[in-house]
């Protein structure tokens, strides 16, 4: 497989996952029963250990190694099922959905994206950029398999909010934040150039906004700029960004409907 046709797969697979996830997302809104908020729970971390189960083979192939990753998948999945049969007879009651939830669903979702940003990597560009802890952080974040899945997700979910007319709107610089990543195509001059432009603009805009979100998007500015030296900032203020997105999209919903 050349270069372009395993690019072209990889495409394939993370856009099938961002569908899964704006799906999943799409269900935080309605789920009603302890139920469902068990089989959210059970989708993202699943999805999370089937990631890193494809990173552990993907970083050194072997038989050991494809033993491990299905036996973490099958482990957890064990788990899991297990936790379910437990406790299935109060899984039909009625759940109010609370903050500590949206919050931990949407670092769910972070982490997958994280996680993307790994197992991808290590499928196009090998074991070599992922060789330490340090470089493994460092290339799975400032990733296009990061930064533009994550997007996507944030822009479809933004829709979904649009057409209910429910769409914070301090919420949309961010993703043109993400967009717009400087810490990606680092060797390309003119894209550094556009997206410093573009990351101090979006967050200049959503300073203009009156919500929590404008010390996050002080630290952002303060990110963007301080690419030229260091990532991990911008990485930070990233991060913190997408769980508040999810968290305000998931309130703005559910204020809506209550």
């Amino acid at each position: 497989m050349d270069s372009l046709e395993l690019w072209a797969t990889l495409l394939g697979f993370s856009s099938l996952m961002v569908a899964v996830i704006v799906v999943l997302l799409y269900y935080v809104y309605r789920v009603i029963t302890k139920l469902g908020v068990f089989f959210l729970y059970f989708s993202f971390v699943m999805m999370a250990f089937m990631l890193v189960g494809a990173s552990v083979y993907l970083y050194s192939p072997s038989e050991t190694s494809l033993g491990v990753a299905v036996g973490v998948n099958m482990a957890s999945m064990i788990l899991l099922l297990a936790y379910f049969f437990a406790v299935a007879e109060r899984l039909t009651e009625e759940f109010t959905m609370r903050e500590v939830h949206y919050y931990s669903l949407a670092g769910l979702v972070v982490l997958n994206e994280g996680l993307m940003g790994l197992t991808f990597g290590l499928a196009q560009f090998g074991r070599t950029p992922f060789s330490d802890l340090e470089l493994a952080l460092y290339n799975s974040l400032n990733s296009y398999w990061f930064f533009y899945p994550m997007m996507a997700e944030m822009l479809s979910l933004y829709f979904i909010l649009l057409s209910r007319r429910r769409a914070p709107l301090e919420l949309f610089p961010l993703i043109g934040i993400t967009a717009f990543p400087p810490t990606i195509f680092t060797g390309l001059l003119i894209w550094r150039y556009t997206a410093l432009v573009m990351g101090l603009g979006m967050s200049a805009l959503g300073l203009t906004f009156k919500s929590r979100l404008r010390l996050l998007y002080i630290v952002t500015i303060l990110g963007v700029i301080t690419t030229v030296y260091t990532p991990w900032l911008f990485d930070t203020s990233i991060i913190a960004g997408m769980v508040l997105y999810y968290v305000v999209s998931f309130k703005a919903e559910r204020i809506a409907r209550s």
